[in-house]
C-alpha cells in the first residue's frame, strides 16, 4: 500500500513520536522510510562568503557544518530503525520546511507524509499557520499528523 513513507524531523519530541508511528506503519507494510529534515539557509554577508570560499569552506552545504542537524537525522535513522523499520534513508535539504516537505514528496514518489502536529517553532507556527497544517493542504499523497 505505501512504498515510500516520508518521516519529517526538527528534534522535537512530538517528531520522535512520528518517526516511531511513521516506522510501524512501514514495518507492516515493507515500506522504505525517508528521514527528512529542513533547515534553513544561513544568511551570509558576501564578504563572508567570498573569505569561506578563499578558505575553501564552502565546498560542501552549509548544514553539514551544522552538529544539530546532524544529531536530528542521526536520532531520526535510529529511533526509525528500533521501531521496526527495514529500509531507511535520511535526507537533510535548506528551504522552507513545507514547501521543501512538498517538493521532496513529490521529486521521490513519496505515497504517505508523517509529521508531528507542532515542531520547535510553535510561536512562528501560531502566528502563520504550522507546517503540518500546510502539508496535510498540499500534499498529493496520504498525510498522517501525530500529536
Amino acid at each position: 500500500m505505501f512504498d515510500n513513507i516520508l518521516i519529517c524531523v526538527d528534534g522535537s519530541e512530538i517528531a520522535q513520536r512520528a518517526v516511531q508511528a511513521g516506522s510501524e506503519i512501514a514495518a507492516k507494510f515493507g515500506s522504505k522510510v525517508h528521514i527528512l529534515t529542513v533547515v534553513r539557509p544561513y544568511k551570509v554577508s558576501p564578504e563572508l562568503k567570498q573569505f569561506l570560499q578563499a578558505e575553501n569552506l564552502m565546498g560542501e552545504p552549509k548544514y553539514v557544518l551544522d552538529e544539530m542537524t546532524k544529531n536530528i537525522i542521526a536520532d531520526g535513522r535510529n529511533l526509525a530503525k528500533e521501531s521496526g523499520a527495514e529500509k531507511v534513508e535520511t535526507h537533510v535539504v535548506e528551504g522552507k520546511p513545507a514547501r521543501s516537505i512538498i517538493e521532496f514528496a513529490a521529486d521521490n514518489n513519496i505515497d504517505h507524509i508523517v509529521i508531528g502536529s507542532r515542531g520547535v517553532g510553535e510561536v512562528e507556527a501560531a502566528l502563520l499557520g504550522s507546517v503540518s497544517h500546510k502539508v496535510s493542504s498540499l500534499a498529493k499523497c496520504a498525510v498522517t499528523i501525530v500529536r
